[in-house]
This record gives C-alpha cells, structure tokens and sequence, in this order.
C-alpha cells in the first residue's frame, strides 16, 4: 500500500464511528462512542484498501486459510482471500464461524469453501482470524477455540480496530500474534498503527 491508500482508508474508516453515546456493547459494557466497521467492509473501496492491508501479514504468517466468527469478519476475509488470489497470484480460502450451531442440515458451526484435499478447517491447518474490532476479544477468543478444539492453528489475527479495551493486550499475553490496523482511545479518536503500516507499505511512511 503506498500512503494515500493507508489515509484514504483511515478517512473511510473516520466514518464508522458515532459518538452520540452512550451505547451498549456487545461485550455488555457501555460507551461513549460506537464503531461499526461494516460501514466500511461492505464498501468495495475500503474492501479492496483493507484486503490488501492484510493480505501480506496472514500470507507470511504461513495461513492457508482465513476466517472467524459472523458477522464482522465476512467481508474482512473475502476481501483477504480475494487480495491474495488476485495481487499474490495465491490460494487462500475463507471460512465462516456461526455465532450458534445451524438448526438444520448438517447442523454445523462452519461454513467453508471447498477445497481438493477435503474439510478446508481439519488437524494441522494453519489459519489467521479476522475481525472488525477488537474490544475485550471475546469474539476472537470464540473463533479461536473452535479452529483450535479442530486441530488448527493459528498462526495470526488481525483486527482493523483495537478498541482500548485492552482485549487485544490480553489475548497478545497468551502468545496469539495479533495484528491492528487502527487504535482508538477513551474519547473514541481513531489512530493509525504506523508500526503496522511501516510493515505493509509500499513507500515509506510519514511519521
């Protein structure tokens, strides 16, 4: 990404965020101010700034496939997958996580793509989780039990904003590599991770 593509997509991200609080998180603890990152993910300019974001930090992480829990990290890994396949000239799948187990069929927690040697998630399979938002990492946390109850491991996680929460802090002190895009502070003001940055950019950035 050169630095118009990291602050264009910081002035798309900038329009995600409401602070009219307070709200009710999903975490069932309140704030002053409410993200909600699919204002961004499910426009096709910011996709495409954040596929290619991520792209490179969960494809030298060794992740053969991308995922996590719905519905936050649907668009967030199809624009991953797609980044891969079309910049990197690299296959790499995406899977969902429902929130319950389905009701009918097959009654299962994943929804996968398919793949030539069988399941996409099963034993030894290295995956990155994707997210929107990082608040206390319960969601993160639910997506990781289930790969790893599977037998995946998971080489990465990434999440466009790391609220200050510190959920983030605390699943990086059980050994995950977890990966930001964006912080925010107490009032809600959104930063760039310049370290992030630095890594994925393709000139240099400012400081």
């Amino acid at each position: 990404m050169t630095r118009t593509d990291i602050e264009r997509l910081y002035t798309l991200m900038q329009r995600c965020f409401r602070y009219d609080g307070p709200y009710t998180l999903a975490s069932g603890r309140t704030s002053n101010y409410y993200y909600d990152g699919k204002g961004a993910t499910l426009d096709p300019e910011a996709a495409w700034l954040i596929g290619n974001a991520i792209v490179d930090t969960v494809l030298d992480a060794g992740a053969e496939a991308v995922g996590g829990i719905e519905l936050g990290c649907v668009p967030i890994a199809d624009a991953v997958g797609l980044a891969a396949h079309i910049n990197r000239g690299r296959h790499l799948p995406t899977f969902i996580i429902r929130k319950e187990e389905k009701g009918h069929g097959t009654r299962s927690r994943i929804t996968a793509a398919n793949v030539d040697d069988g399941e996409l998630l099963k034993p030894g399979r290295r995956v990155a989780i994707v997210e929107d938002a990082i608040t206390t990492g319960g969601s993160i946390r639910q997506a990781i039990d289930v790969v790893r109850e599977i037998g995946c491991e998971v080489v990465a996680v990434v999440a466009l904003v790391e609220r200050h929460e510190s959920g983030g802090t605390a699943l990086r002190g059980e050994g995950f590599p977890v990966y930001r895009l964006f912080y925010t502070d107490e009032s809600g003001r959104l930063y760039i991770d310049e370290d992030y940055f630095s890594r994925v950019a393709t000139t240099p950035t400012r400081a």
